[in-house]
């Protein structure tokens, strides 16, 4: 052939999509080309035609078929002529190409003229495709810089059929805007989100000390220890009810929750207990506080209560006015020289025992000036001052501040206490069940592993180390599901808010990345009727989703179902990664926001093998079906073999599961302690919706 790469001509020409008819020598899915066999007549391969001045148009090959025709003779002699199939193959336009001053090819998306008739489709040769999928688009240059290695191309794989078209995406926009990795169990999800992240820990440009990268992996399933971590770390010995970070035991501090967590947690009620116990997370925040950081306001408070409390007891006189007199150092614009007056005392005001006997206008006084505290309070918090760093800033809450009985009444005052307290019984009832429930041991567990603040948290993240982890894999996968969305929410937050606190010139600097996997767990739609910590999670990383990208924080959500994650979220996604789908209300969901020229790949979603998926994004410059690069150490998400395994005879591992329960060597007394601690008393007016309150 004079053209061995032409494999037939345009025969219509329907807005970008083409219809091509093949010449009688294209039969082969492949053709020999001087550069070598390339895939020609088939699915989803590539065909370039030529626009004129260096440009050409290039497709995918979406769909073939083969079409009869007939043409008479011209002659008047009737005669039979056995029909001719006409092979028609169907292309889709994905952009031009053009060389540049190097020799290679650069990809634009735009098609400002289109081909006409009869122009030839040819087999695009290596160095167009090159060109496409081995340089990906520029991303994300910092300000004021002037270098051009700002990106990096990170390899993902190959084109399924040809091993030798790599196919890069830019690191930059995969790492720094959130990145969707959904498909059916067993396609290979977690196998390309190792092989992503060992493209990063791997790369060369980041092994020298002075690389930072930061990933936070929630591995709910216990699965990417081995793809990750080294020895004994790799397999390390988990318990119930445990956090594990890098294979040691971590910890989730409860004081690091901030006032909506805690109501959520302790399920308070709307009209009268959240109130009270935000009230109670700041005071026991600030009574934590170093020097210099308590709240002067909070502090006038406890002394005006305990002056109350004065008034109903039989203490010498001289404590009420020392209470006074140190409630007016704290709280210096209150009318203190008037209330002196105030007090009518009896016998007389030299007597030791004297007492008020004017104790209701003294009373109403004191209560005025708790009210007018807590009023400027509020308003101060709403001007965005305050010394604890508010409620809900992570500050640390020693485990006996947890156990005091009397800690939420000291956020009331005594009047309101009484008229209310049958009210607040159920929330100390829950808090004293959350104490002893063995399956929050991880959320107070701090002390014995001395974690005493924010920094030394953060710091077995091995945030603000100069050699901290790279990868830190979160296993949560010993967490009972009511847990998990709570331990999930308050991580993701955390992370979050942490970056908000730095100025804005260096908040995208220092980038983070954040693995949700099975994200459909703990990220789901809003429905009518849900669970509190649900709620939460989800509205956690929807922040993070939309906000996070401008404060250097991105996400990669990993999931079976992504219609059954929060479409807040997912529509945040810049690039997807579409493993073997099935349920027609995935398929259907990504048919809206797949590329309109590339919408056929999607009815090939169904058939895709293990390893395969389909790419698109802003960080590839078309859509294309990749075979994943397989990564150099593999999660724990293999599948059983039954055929081998049940031939073997080996009997299942029970006390392995026994062990790993805390079985073993449970006592018969400490079987009884949890059933006296399960079984609590419960008062009569537990029964009693919280919110059905006379006030």
């Amino acid at each position: 052939m004079e053209q061995p790469r032409v494999i037939g001509y345009v025969v219509s020409v329907n807005g970008f999509r083409l219809k091509v008819e093949l010449s009688t020598e294209a039969k082969s899915s492949s053709r020999a080309t001087p550069d070598g066999v390339q895939r020609a007549v088939a699915i989803n391969s590539f065909l370039t035609f030529d626009l004129g001045a260096g440009t050409h148009a290039i497709g995918i090959l979406s769909d073939l078929e083969a079409r009869e025709s007939y043409d008479p003779t011209r002659d008047e002699e009737l005669s039979l002529e056995l029909t001719k199939p006409r092979r028609i193959a169907s292309v889709q336009l994905l952009g031009t190409v053009r060389q540049s001053t190097n020799r290679s090819w650069l990809f634009d998306t735009g098609i400002t003229v289109l081909p006409t008739l009869d122009t030839p489709a040819e087999v695009a040769n290596p160095e167009v495709l090159s060109g496409i999928f081995a340089l990906p688009p520029l991303r994300n240059r910092p300000r004021g810089s002037e270098d051009d290695n700002y990106d990096y191309p990170l390899e993902i794989g190959y084109l399924t059929g040809d091993e030798n078209s790599k196919v890069k995406a830019s690191f930059n926009d995969l790492f720094s805007r959130p990145l969707a990795v959904v498909g059916n169990t067993g396609s290979g999800k977690s196998y390309t989100v190792a092989s992503l992240l060992r493209g990063v820990i791997e790369h060369e440009g980041l092994q020298s000390a002075d690389a930072d990268p930061h990933i936070f992996i929630l591995d709910i399933n216990g699965e990417y220890a081995n793809a990750f971590l080294e020895g004994e770390a790799a397999r390390h010995q988990r318990e119930p009810n445990k956090i594990y970070l890098n294979g040691e035991e971590f910890c989730l501090p409860a004081w690091l929750m901030n006032g909506e967590e805690i109501c959520d947690w302790l399920q308070a009620s709307e009209a009268t207990q959240e109130p009270v116990l935000k009230d109670w997370w700041a005071i026991a925040k600030a009574s934590s506080a170093a020097p210099g950081t308590y709240d002067p306001l909070q502090v006038a408070i406890g002394k005006i209560d305990s002056a109350i409390a004065w008034l109903d007891g039989n203490t010498p006189a001289s404590n009420f006015d020392l209470l006074i007199s140190h409630a007016r150092q704290y709280a210096v614009d209150l009318d203190w020289d008037a209330f002196d007056q105030l007090p009518n005392w009896s016998p007389n005001n030299q007597d030791q025992w004297r007492r008020v006997s004017n104790d209701r206008e003294v009373r109403d006084r004191l209560g005025e000036f708790r009210a007018a505290l807590l009023e400027a309070i509020s308003q101060r918090q709403n001007e965005g001052v305050n010394f604890a760093k508010s409620a809900d800033a992570p500050r640390f809450i020693s485990l006996h501040e947890f156990r005091d009985p009397n800690l939420i009444d000291r956020s009331t005052d005594q009047d309101s206490n009484k008229r209310i307290d049958q009210y607040l019984l159920t929330l100390k009832l829950r808090l004293r069940t959350r104490l002893d429930d063995r399956r929050w041991q991880s959320f107070f567990s701090f002390e014995e592993q001395d974690v005493r603040s924010y920094e030394d948290w953060m710091g077995r993240l091995g945030v603000g180390q100069a050699a901290g982890s790279r990868i830190s894999v979160l296993d949560l996968s010993m967490l009972a599901s009511e847990i998990l969305p709570f331990a999930c929410a308050i991580l993701g937050r955390l992370l979050l808010e942490s970056r908000e606190m730095l100025n804005p010139d260096v908040r995208s600097k220092y980038p983070w990345l954040l693995v949700l996997e099975e994200a459909h767990n703990y990220v789901r739609p809003p429905r009518a009727v849900e669970d509190r910590s649900l709620s939460l999670s989800r509205r956690a990383f929807e922040r993070v989703a939309k906000e996070g990208r401008k404060f250097g924080l991105s996400l990669v959500v990993a999931s079976q179902r992504p219609s059954e994650i929060s479409p807040t979220i997912i529509s945040q996604c810049a690039n997807f990664f579409s493993h073997r789908l099935q349920n027609p209300d995935d398929i259907d969901h990504f048919r809206r926001i797949i590329p309109k020229q590339a919408q056929r790949l999607l009815d090939q979603v169904t058939v895709l093998a293990a390893g395969e998926a389909i790419v698109f994004g802003s960080a590839v410059h078309v859509p294309s079906r990749v075979q994943i690069r397989k990564p150099s150490q593999e999660p724990w998400s293999s599948t059983a073999a039954p055929y081998v395994d049940w031939a073997t005879g080996d009997s299942f591992p029970l006390a392995s599961v026994i062990e790993s329960w805390g079985l073993a060597d449970v006592e018969q007394e400490d079987v009884v302690e949890n059933v006296n601690a399960v079984h609590m008393p419960v008062d009569a007016g537990e029964g009693q919706d919280d919110d059905d309150l006379p006030f």
